[in-house]
């Protein structure tokens, strides 16, 4: 006679069955289960965490010290064990965790919880855990929450390296501090990246540049690549970069041979675009010589004008911002542009209807 196997399901079913009568309760097709699979993804710079779980309900049941018993393994949802993965390494409550999948288990008590990720993820809930399989235990503190009939997971307070897993069920959440080095895990799989067949051309050395230098991490790196980009094209993108890190780093003679170079061989569009980067970035003066400079280039362009006077209008010269617009109005614009400047000929005060009368 096999002894009799007693397994509490979250789902709401109390088995109690010899190993013949469960393999009759659990059916080997694919149905609908009362406790439904969720799943949940959140992408953290490259990094990819996912939990795979089944979704229990309250159904008026006292859960905490009753279907989810104190001080005993639990398997954080029902059926299968909810499963955690991540594709990088990562830190749980600033311990690390290697990239992988795990068997996410947990202890609770009232006041504090112990969260667990096994080795073993593909197991029957907890019911066959083994300690010796843990690859992580961390302690967290419970919290109440708004009432939530099912089991939820979700990453919540998402900063640019880091999230909080959160587990809510009935009245209670506990939250799971995730970290995440971004910066070191994109450094680390460049070199691999820029060996690919894009590096024949000037755009990924370009965009590994441009990283590194906006997240201010690996000035060398990236004075590297930038180089690389311009050996394969020299153009305005790659040239502007260059010359605002030479810039920062004092070689300010370098620098402006550079960016005059830039200039010199710059179209219409990237001239507008360095214009309104230097506008954003509060380089004014500098900002408007590069307005003038594109609207001399391109006197029969009504856009350069309306840009003109968007830049006039930045930099407080309203006289000027006005005679740019209108100038733009004049060259019968794109319905775009002749629109972009009655809108801001009326916040300089100016009685647009003639052109609004011309429109209809």
């Amino acid at each position: 006679m096999f002894k009799a196997v007693h397994l509490a399901v979250l789902s709401g079913t109390l088995l109690c069955a010899s190993p013949f009568r469960m393999k009759a309760q659990y059916s080997q097709l694919d149905l609908p289960r009362e406790s439904q699979a969720g799943t949940v993804i959140q992408r953290i710079g490259t990094t990819d965490l996912t939990i795979n779980y089944s979704r229990p309900s309250v159904k008026g049941r006292t859960v905490w010290g009753d279907i989810v018993p104190y001080d005993q393994i639990w398997r954080a949802g029902a059926n299968e064990n909810t499963v955690f993965t991540c594709t990088h390494d990562i830190t749980v409550e600033g311990q690390p965790l290697p990239a992988g999948t795990y068997g996410l288990h947990a202890i609770p008590n009232k006041d504090k919880w112990t969260i667990i990720f096994s080795k073993d993820h593909t197991a029957w809930g907890s019911f066959f855990y083994k300690k010796e399989n843990d690859a992580l235990r961390v302690d967290v503190i419970p919290r109440a929450c708004s009432m939530t009939e099912q089991v939820t997971y979700d990453f919540a307070d998402l900063v640019k390296d880091g999230a909080t897993l959160t587990l809510r069920w009935e009245k209670l959440e506990v939250p799971v501090k995730l970290g995440v080095d971004v910066h070191g895990i994109v450094l680390a799989e460049m070199s691999a990246q820029l060996r690919g067949l894009g590096a024949f051309a000037w755009e990924v050395w370009y965009e590994a540049a441009h990283y590194c230098h906006q997240e201010k991490i690996a000035p060398e790196k990236a004075m590297k690549w930038v180089d690389a980009s311009i050996a394969r094209q020299p153009n305005f993108e790659n040239q502007a970069l260059k010359a605002t890190m030479l810039e920062e780093q004092g070689q300010t003679a370098e620098a402006a041979a550079l960016r005059k170079t830039m200039i010199d061989g710059a179209t219409n569009a990237q001239l507008n675009t360095y214009a309104y980067t230097l506008a954003n970035q509060g380089k004014m003066d500098e900002a408007v010589r590069m307005f003038e400079l594109n609207a001399k280039r391109h006197a029969n362009d009504p856009n350069v004008h309306d840009s003109l006077g968007e830049g006039y209008m930045m930099a407080g010269n309203k006289e000027a911002a006005i005679k740019a617009f209108k100038k733009s109005l004049s060259m019968n614009p794109p319905q775009n542009v002749k629109d972009n400047s009655l809108k801001c000929l009326k916040k300089l005060g100016v009685d647009t209807s003639a052109w609004e009368t011309a429109k209809s």
